[in-house]
C-alpha cells in the first residue's frame, strides 16, 4: 500500500513539473528542438486584428494569448533610434508622412497609428526598447530588419544592453548580414530564406548557417521530401508562411491548416494567429496554456 501511495505522489509531481511550465519557455525549446509533434504559431505584426499592426497593444495580445512568436519589423530613424515599421514611409499605418529614415524619433511619435479600417488611434510607434522590455521572457520576437547593414549595431547592442538575447530571433535573407549577427551577438537565432535548390541551400548553410529556415511560398518550395531533408540533413526547424489566401481560407475552413500538418512545417506564420492556435490545440499539435 505504501509503495503504491509513493507511485501516485512520483506521478502527481511530475504531473505538475509538466504543467509548470510557462508558454514562452515551450516555444523556446520547441523552437530549439523541433518535434512533428508540435507546431508553433507566429502572430504576423503582432495580433492586429483589434490593434494597430507593429503595436504595444497587438503584441501584448499575443503575449495574453499564448501565442509562440510575434513577427515586428525594425528600421532606424534618423536619429538612430530603432523602431516598429514595417513600410519605409510612415504614411500608410499613421497621420503622419515621411520616411522613417529623415524622421526623428521625436517627430515620428507626434502622430498616432492608425488601425486596419485605416482610422486613427491614441496610439503612437513603438521604440524597439519598448517592444524588449514588454516581450523579453514572455514571447518571443521575430525581427524582420528592414535596415542597412551599418545600422545593425544599433539593433544588437540594444538586445545585448536589455538581456533580451533568449526572447529574438532575426529574419534576415543578406547571407552577410546573418553572419554580421553572429559575430554581433553570437549565440542568438537566425533565420533566411531558402527555396528548393540544393546547391543554394547548402550555400546559404556555409555562408550564413542559420539555425531556422523560411521557406518561400510556391508549391515547389514546399515539397514535403525537401521539408525532410531541411528538416533531418541540417536539422533546421522549418518556417513557413499561411499570409494571404492560405489565411483567408483558414477563416472559412479551419481545416485548410491541415495542409501544414501534412507537409511537416515546424512554424506557421499568420494574420490569423488565435484562430490558427485553437485549430492546433484542438488537433493535438500544441499544449494549451
Amino acid at each position: 500500500m505504501k509503495h503504491k501511495i509513493l507511485i501516485v505522489l512520483f506521478l502527481v509531481l511530475e504531473c505538475c513539473k509538466a504543467q509548470s511550465i510557462s508558454s514562452f519557455q515551450y516555444s523556446r525549446a520547441n523552437l530549439l528542438d523541433p518535434s512533428p509533434a508540435v507546431i508553433l504559431v507566429a502572430a504576423h505584426r503582432g495580433m492586429h486584428r483589434d490593434y494597430p499592426e507593429n503595436s504595444i497593444p497587438a503584441i501584448q495580445d499575443a503575449i495574453d494569448h499564448h501565442v509562440d512568436i510575434v513577427e515586428i519589423d525594425v528600421q532606424i530613424t534618423k536619429d538612430g533610434i530603432p523602431i516598429l515599421m514595417h513600410d519605409e514611409e510612415i504614411d500608410r499605418t499613421t497621420t503622419g508622412r515621411g520616411e522613417v529614415r529623415k524622421l526623428t524619433y521625436a517627430e515620428i511619435c507626434e502622430f498616432k497609428l492608425k488601425d486596419k479600417a485605416g482610422k486613427e488611434t491614441a496610439l503612437t510607434v513603438p521604440s524597439l526598447a519598448e517592444v524588449l522590455e514588454l516581450s523579453k521572457d514572455k514571447i518571443i520576437l521575430d525581427l524582420d530588419l528592414k535596415l542597412k547593414k551599418r545600422h545593425l549595431r544599433k539593433v544588437t547592442r540594444l538586445i545585448e544592453e536589455l538581456k533580451a538575447e533568449n526572447s529574438v530571433f532575426f529574419y534576415e535573407s543578406r547571407h552577410a548580414v546573418i553572419k554580421k549577427i553572429q559575430r554581433q551577438l553570437p549565440g542568438a537565432l537566425r533565420m533566411t530564406k531558402v527555396s528548393l535548390n540544393r546547391r543554394a541551400v547548402k550555400r546559404a548553410m556555409l555562408k550564413a548557417n542559420p539555425e531556422i529556415v523560411h521557406l518561400g511560398n510556391s508549391e515547389r518550395d514546399r515539397d514535403p521530401v525537401f521539408i525532410k531533408y531541411l528538416q533531418n540533413y541540417y536539422k533546421k526547424p522549418v518556417f513557413a508562411n499561411a499570409l494571404g489566401a492560405l489565411d483567408l481560407e483558414v477563416e472559412k475552413n479551419p481545416d485548410t491548416l491541415n495542409y501544414f500538418i501534412t507537409k511537416g512545417i515546424n512554424v506557421i506564420q499568420t494574420d490569423k494567429p488565435e484562430l490558427v492556435l485553437n485549430y492546433l490545440v484542438a488537433r493535438g499539435k500544441h499544449d494549451q496554456f
